[in-house]
């Protein structure tokens, strides 16, 4: 076995034994032996490293509101299950809104490409996109209520389905509002 070597408290040099050193109180042995002590020193900063390593990487926060987005993302499609799974409505008909919810970001990923001139504030392929990814997302509210309407699914299936799209779709817009921007640590990477 090796020696243990105590780390230094408070000025005191390190035990060869792994025993408290001189320098702290209580020990008995300072100043003759009175058990007078020392006066405690003050806590000293954190080294400069140490500062460093609590700092918070944008890239860390960027990580958290990605999992706060799968999160979210996670309780919409859980709203939309519900809507087909319970017991009371069983039907399967509401699942059709995944598709819209696949399709409603697609205009807008053609408009970043066919666009080039960043600067403009607008921009008619822009507009147009606005356009199409409205008409998607209407879509998708307007199919369950048209489904109830018609006795296909019961009106509480369609509330489910309306919670889950307002989720998902609100998720969407979180997921280009955080990752859509031009920095380097953006949905382009994914």
């Amino acid at each position: 076995m090796g020696l243990c070597v105590a780390p230094r408290a408070r000025g005191g040099a390190p035990d060869q034994l792994g025993g408290p050193g001189p320098g702290l109180e209580g020990a008995g042995a300072e100043e003759g032996g009175r058990g007078g002590g020392r006066k405690p020193e003050a806590a000293a900063a954190p080294a400069p490293e140490t500062w460093q390593a609590l700092r918070v990487h944008p890239r860390d926060s960027l990580i958290w509101a990605l999992v706060a987005l799968s999160f979210s993302g996670a309780i919409g499609l859980t709203f939309l299950m519900l809507g087909c799974a319970l017991e009371d409505y069983g039907v399967y008909w509401p699942l059709f809104v995944l598709i819209f919810y696949v399709i409603s970001p697609i205009p807008h990923f053609i408009a970043k490409r066919a666009t080039y001139d960043s600067d403009a504030t607008s921009s008619a392929c822009r507009e147009l996109a606005y356009f199409f990814t409205t008409g998607i997302v209407v879509s998708a509210f307007g199919f369950p209520v048209i489904l109830a309407r018609v006795s296909v699914i019961k009106w509480g299936a369609c509330g489910l389905v309306l919670a889950g799209n307002a989720v998902i779709f609100l998720t969407i817009q979180g997921f280009f509002l955080i990752f859509g921007r031009g920095d380097d640590f953006s949905w382009e990477q994914w």
